[in-house]
C-alpha cells in the first residue's frame, strides 16, 4: 500500500507539473520552426555574399598578375591618334552639314517643280473652263 501511495503521490505531483512540461516542449519546438525559418531565409543571402567576395578576390588576384599591359603606346603615337580622330570627327560633322544641304536643296527643288505643275495645272484647269463657257 505503501507502493500505491508513493505511485498516486508521484502522479499527483507529476499531473501538476504536465502542463507547464508541455508548454516548455511546445515553446522549445516553437524556437526551433522560427529559428530554421529564419536561417532559410538569411542562409542563401549569406552565400550570394561570400560568393561575391570570392569573386573579388579572384578578380583581385587576377589584376595582380596581370602587371603590365603586352604593349605600350608611346606619346608620340598617342597624340597622333588623338589628332586623327579630332580630325575624323570634323569631317563626320562637315559631311552631316553637307548632306544636310544636299537634302533641303533637293527639296527645295521638288516643291519648286510640285509648284509649277500644280501652276500649270490651274491654268489648263481655267483654259478648259474658258472653253467650255
Amino acid at each position: 500500500m505503501a507502493t500505491e501511495s508513493f505511485t498516486l503521490e508521484w502522479w499527483a505531483w507529476f499531473q501538476s507539473f504536465l502542463w507547464v512540461i508541455l508548454i516548455l516542449v511546445g515553446f522549445i519546438i516553437l524556437y526551433y520552426i522560427v529559428k530554421e525559418m529564419h536561417d532559410a531565409k538569411v542562409t542563401p543571402r549569406l552565400a550570394e555574399i561570400e560568393l561575391e567576395k570570392e569573386k573579388l578576390q579572384l578578380m583581385k588576384l587576377d589584376f595582380t598578375h596581370r602587371g603590365q599591359p603586352f604593349f605600350r603606346v608611346t606619346p608620340e603615337k598617342l597624340d597622333e591618334i588623338n589628332t586623327l580622330d579630332m580630325e575624323n570627327t570634323r569631317l563626320e560633322a562637315e559631311i552631316f552639314a553637307k548632306q544636310t544641304a544636299v537634302d533641303q536643296r533637293i527639296q527645295l527643288l521638288e516643291n519648286s517643280v510640285k509648284n509649277r505643275k500644280l501652276d500649270d495645272l490651274v491654268d489648263k484647269i481655267k483654259g478648259e473652263e474658258k472653253k467650255i463657257r
